[in-house]
């Protein structure tokens, strides 16, 4: 039987053997001194080496597989010069119980199939984790913001406060007896399309129809986006013993609405005041500003007061369009009016200058909390209702003119009226006590 030198694997210890003889006279373990391969004897001492086929005679011998040996003998690759070490099965899963970074198959046949992992550091193999845990801490922190502040949008208005404090019972009980109806009202208003039975919602709907229609044909309506909440609330005493509430809304992306509804004694029934609401204006502000349109007309603005180097001789106001509902901060902030000054001994100047010291002290007109509660910056813009016009001077150039301050706030007309007859009746009541005073004397 022929055989050729090469490597093999001791049936004893598994060690690796180098032999310089072939496989049929005979190897001997350095290791355990076990003889193996010698064909002398029976098939038991039998090994199958690579390369060799005992059916075709090439010197290869088979193992008996039902002998009881201490372990078999495996194949292993027989090689003339070994390029590299070769370790043993023991070896090889000693080093694989050590090393947690490796992953080690054995193959039927007896050969390993090890897959190498990138060994890390720990500080590395942290690093993930701590991501997570880093990310996971941000939004718990941020759902914690939101549900302390009650909100899930950022809101673009003032954060003044839209409750206001100490309500005395009466008031309480009209919030409590209004509550449901003005909801019920509020919601079908913003539910419904312009064209299609909205001014049944609105105080005097039959005057109003048309101005309304014209409107929103020119200004998209402020559509709410998803749930409507009512957040505030706030009641109105008006002359001559009329009632209104004011109430604010905010929708599911933080956009907030402010509505007055005032009681129709009549039908029981709470009303829009649309005119406040939209808020309406009888000339588009962009044309008008432009001298585009008409020469004059009623607008519901913000007015800022400018500096002057005397303003014991003239005031300077500004003009803007009111903000839209759901435009980016500031961006009303572009619709400025050319500056206009009044004289400080007019009377325009002086009720200018007494509205104005009342917003400044929070004293709103009859306690609204509409502008303070959502519009920017309330204390350098004030809402105002007034009529303007353009005016020729000098040549042909025109100027724009302050014709008359209708009053602080976007009131609608029904209640400019109200206002308008306490404050006549005031007057009368105050000449009728002058004149009797001097009669006296």
């Amino acid at each position: 039987m022929s055989g050729k030198k090469g490597v093999f694997i001791c049936p004893s210890c598994q060690a690796v053997v180098k032999s310089d003889k072939p496989l049929h006279e005979g190897v001997i373990c350095g290791e355990c001194l076990h003889e193996f391969g010698n064909n002398s004897g029976s098939s038991e001492g039998k090994t199958q080496i690579p390369g060799g086929n005992w059916e075709r005679g090439a010197g290869g011998v088979t193992r008996n597989l039902t002998g009881k040996k201490s372990a078999p003998i495996l194949p292993v690759g027989v090689i003339d010069s070994p390029k590299m070490a070769v370790k043993t099965l023991e070896q090889a899963r000693n080093e694989s119980l050590g090393s947690p970074n490796d992953d080690e198959t054995i193959m039927s046949d007896g050969s390993r199939r090890v897959r190498r992992r990138k060994k890390r550091e720990k500080a590395e193999k942290n690093k993930g984790l701590m991501l997570f845990l880093g990310a996971w801490l941000c939004v718990v922190v941020a759902v914690l913001v939101i549900f302390t502040t009650g909100k899930f949008g950022t809101s673009k208005a003032s954060k003044a406060p839209v409750e206001t404090n100490g309500r005395n019972p009466m008031d309480q009980q009209i919030v409590d007896a209004s509550r449901v109806k003005i909801e019920g009202e509020f919601q079908g208003f913003m539910k419904l399309p312009e064209s299609n039975g909205q001014t049944q919602f609105i105080d005097r709907s039959a005057d109003l129809s048309l101005a309304f229609s014209d409107y929103y044909r020119e200004n998209p309506f402020p559509r709410a986006l998803g749930k409507l909440t009512q957040t505030g609330v706030n009641v109105l005493r008006l002359p001559e013993d009329e009632l209104a509430v004011e109430s604010i809304w905010e929708d599911s992306e933080g956009h907030r609405w402010g509505a007055l509804h005032i009681l129709d004694k009549t039908t029981k029934s709470w009303k829009l005041d649309w005119e406040n609401f939209a808020p309406y204006s009888t000339e588009l502000w962009s044309k008008f500003v432009n001298q585009l349109g008409s020469k004059e007309g009623t607008f519901r603005l913000l007015v800022r007061k400018r500096r002057t180097a005397d303003d014991k001789k003239k005031i300077s106001v500004s003009f803007y369009r009111a903000p839209h509902v759901k435009e980016s901060d500031g961006e009303f902030k572009r619709t400025e009016s050319p500056e206009i000054d009044i004289l400080a001994i007019s009377d325009l100047a002086v009720e200018f200058e007494r509205l104005w010291n009342d917003h400044q002290k929070e004293n709103d007109p009859m306690g609204s909390i509409l502008g303070r509660a959502l519009d920017p910056d309330p204390q350098t813009y004030m809402r105002i209702t007034v009529r303007l016009g353009w005016e020729a001077k000098k040549g042909d150039e025109s100027h724009l003119v302050l014709k008359e301050i209708i009053g602080a706030g976007w009131f609608g007309e029904r209640i400019i009226k109200l206002r308008q007859n306490a404050k006549d009746a005031s007057a009368e009541e105050l000449l009728e006590g002058l004149s009797e005073s001097l009669g006296d004397e």
